[in-house]
């Protein structure tokens, strides 16, 4: 018999991971984040990691497992993330994926199988990619994976330079982007092996913007342009770095570089969060055999559907 999982999932700012943290207490679980930026050491308050006092000695697992400039795949992320459920199971407690990752969420719940690709020739292309980040354009990187692979470059901003990148990437490994596209998205599906309930915080549109924007204020006094700088810092030298991808740290480089003024790119990072969010929404309303709880009801409300749809009652 296939063993159970719990999956608390939802936008940014939609309280996932509080109600993660009282289910657990409940249901004698120990949490496993899906966030694929919280996986990066030193990057606390941008990420929106837990603090030990919110955590509230429920433990949390795949959270600072790796150096901000280390390479990180959704295929490292399902295998640990297996792993940990294994780990959990054994010790006779509940594993509760919690997160807002579509693709980690994705490549977990439906056991996706990911192309295997020869290490020594990753790391040839890993440092064509690099030369050609260094001394092409944006525009110049586009027309180049017109090129190579112009259905994945009617699909990409031709400002969106690491997507550009990344589509150049596989089509020069030999698995062009477009078609990985058609076939869902990542590879193919095997058989699952875990019973996953899913649980999808919907929250109220209102409501999730005027908590982002609170969210994005109180970041700021506690401390997240340190981290960005941090970021900021390491990309004069390595542009490539998978950590920049997270929204919440670029937005602030054109204020280091005096072309903004705090106060603009704190709106920016404001509507780039809404952004994801949205985003977010799309993603997680296509998942299949989800429950969907109402988000703008009480944590105890919530907590209280959930546990009774988990336990049949």
């Amino acid at each position: 018999m296939k063993k159970d999982v719990i999956v608390i999932v939802g936008p940014t700012a939609s309280g996932k991971s509080g109600i993660g943290i009282a289910l657990a207490k409940k249901a004698n679980g120990i949490i496993i984040s899906a966030d694929s930026m919280q996986i990066y050491k030193k990057l606390d308050i941008g990420t929106a990691k837990v603090t030990p006092k919110e955590a509230d000695d429920v433990k949390h697992e795949l959270i600072d497992i790796v150096d901000i400039d280390t390479s990180f795949s959704v295929s490292d992320y399902k295998k640990m993330c297996y792993e940990k459920i294994e780990q959990i199971l054994k010790e006779k407690k509940t594993p509760i994926i919690v997160g807002g990752t579509g693709l980690y969420i994705n490549a977990v719940i439906n056991n996706l199988d990911f192309l295997s690709v020869d290490k020594e020739k990753e790391k040839i292309i890993d440092e064509k990619i690099k030369k050609l980040s260094e001394n092409m354009t944006s525009e110049q990187l586009y027309e180049y994976l017109k090129e190579i692979d112009i259905e994945s470059a009617k699909n990409i901003d031709k400002n969106n330079t690491k997507r550009i990148l990344r589509a150049i990437k596989l089509s020069l490994i030999g698995m062009p982007k477009s078609k990985i596209d058609k076939r869902n998205d990542l590879w193919n599906t095997k058989e699952e092996l875990y019973n996953f309930h899913v649980y999808y915080i919907n929250i109220p549109r209102d409501l999730l913007y005027e908590r982002i924007n609170k969210r994005v204020d109180e970041m700021v006094k506690q401390g997240i342009l340190d981290e960005a700088k941090l970021l900021y810092n390491k990309s004069k030298t390595n542009k490539n770095i998978t950590a920049l991808q997270a929204i919440g740290y670029k937005e602030f480089f054109e204020y280091f570089e005096g072309q903004k003024t705090l106060e603009e790119c704190v709106a920016l990072l404001k509507q780039k969060t809404r952004n994801y969010a949205k985003r977010q929404i799309t993603w997680f309303k296509k998942l299949d055999n989800k429950i969907e709880i109402n988000g703008s009801q009480s944590k105890e409300k919530i907590l209280d559907n959930i546990l009774k749809e988990y336990y049949g009652e």
